[in-house]
Order: C-alpha cells, then structure tokens, then sequence
C-alpha cells in the first residue's frame, strides 16, 4: 500500500531513512527543514503487509527521491507518481533509481553515475590569499544563477531564484562566492542542511578564472564552517579534475549515487 505520509508517520520515516543517514541527507534535511504539510514538497510511503513503511519517495519542488532498505519496492508505483509531473529531475542511491528505468524509459538516457564522498577533516591545502569569500544574500542570488548558467559543464539547467532565497533566508543553504571585476567568477553552496550534515554543490569558476585556487578556497571555508557547527560536509562528482580536489581537501568516497537531469 502505497500513501501520503504525514508528521504522525515521522519516527518510522526516520527509522528508515537514518541506517543510511548520510546517503538520504537530502531528504532528512528536506523533512526537518520543510516538514510534511509544505507547498514545496510531498512525502509518499509504501507500507508492507505488516503495515510496517518499507520504501518512501520525497518530490521537492521538481526533484523526486525515491528510497528503500533494499530493491524490492513497488518501483511501478512510485514511477506513476513522479510520471503525472510535466517537470522532473530524479536522483539518489543506485540501487534503488535503476527499478524505476523500465517505467520511465526516458531516464536512461539521462543517468548519470556519480561518486559520493564525506569529509572528516580539512586537509592543510594553499588557498588564494588574496580574494574575499562573501556570503549570498537575496539580492545575489540572481547574478549567480546567471553565472552558472555560462559553466558548460552544468549543462541546461533552471535554478528557481526564489525557492533558493527562501531556503537561504530558512537557513538551510548557505552560498558562498568570489568576485572580480564586480562580477560572480566562483562559487559553491550548500543544500539540504540538516542537524548533522550538509551538502555541497554548485561548485563552479568562470572559464577566464580558473587554475587560480578560487574553487579550493571557497571549499575549504565552507567545509570548515560546517564542521564547526558539527555537521559533515558531503557531495558527489563525476569529473574527474573535480574529484581531485576534493580528495585533496579531505573527503573520501563512502558510496554511488545517480542523478538524472
């Protein structure tokens, strides 16, 4: 039986979900940031004979997380729900995405395997010593998504300005950039902070500014100020060159995670 979860189902939800804490921290972080009852996000649940929550799928926004204790869930069913969505972006651990490809036959073409990494502690690495690391504000939101929108290596992508402002303003993301010449040329972030880790994305550096440390450098502060606050910060990559910093920095690959976009 497959049905809408709410606040009454949390402990079991959580039961679930923390066995594998650092894998889902994209949906914990969405359920203590945003809750059940939230215009931004669903919450479905497939419960066993026993009506015990065995599988549950998370929507934020236009991104859909499906995950279960092992590949045997109603994979069908879960595919329907995200299917009557116009718009859609899937992700999460693969094991459990690949039940969902013969359902929707378009996300096949769109995988794309990743590799995920945690950080215990940030490595002694150079940064630019000479560059001033901001913090967003609501105001800076929209050139950096112009900025981001240049990076070849993103691809089409569209950022929602004000989902971003509200979860800045919420406290569960932070952005942090460099600036020449008054404009954006770094940046990364975090996404779907919650009580005990943080992930980070959206690292990017214009073309005409890269080999110059800016990407290391917002890396390293924004993994030290998660650490102070006793959350571990976490991310996945598939470029290599990227993957060689963060390696570098301290974090360690612990698991596979796929993204269709």
């Amino acid at each position: 039986m497959i049905r809408k979860l709410t606040v009454s189902d949390n402990e079991e939800v959580m039961a679930l979900l923390k066995p594998e804490a650092t894998l889902n921290l994209f949906i914990i972080g969405d359920i203590e940031n945003f809750g059940y009852e939230s215009d931004v996000q669903d919450l479905w649940g497939e419960f066993d004979s026993a009506d015990k929550l065995h599988a549950l799928l998370l929507r934020f926004d236009t991104f859909f997380l499906p995950y279960s204790k092992d590949a045997n869930f109603d994979a069908k069913a879960f595919s329907e729900i995200i299917a009557k969505h116009d718009t859609y972006e899937v992700s999460g651990i693969s094991r459990v995405t690949r039940e969902l490809e013969p359902f929707l036959p378009e996300l096949a073409e769109k995988r794309q395997d990743t590799y995920f990494c945690e950080c215990e502690h940030v490595n002694r690495i150079s940064v630019n010593q000479d560059v001033i690391v901001r913090t967003a504000v609501a105001e800076d939101v929209a050139p950096i998504i112009k900025m981001r929108k240049d990076i070849e290596e993103f691809g089409p992508r569209e950022e929602n300005e004000e989902l971003i402002i509200r979860q800045i303003e919420k406290g569960v993301k932070r952005i942090y950039y460099i600036e020449q010449d008054q404009e954006v040329v770094a940046v990364a972030e975090t996404s779907a902070e919650n009580s005990f880790s943080a992930m980070i994305t959206g690292v990017a550096t214009s073309d005409g500014y890269r080999q110059r440390g800016f990407a290391s450098t917002l890396l390293k502060k924004l993994c030290c100020d998660v650490l102070a606050e006793g959350k571990k910060p976490c991310l996945f990559y598939d470029n290599p060159v990227a993957g060689e910093i963060y390696h570098r920095l301290g974090f360690e690959h612990t698991g596979d995670f796929v993204m269709y976009k």
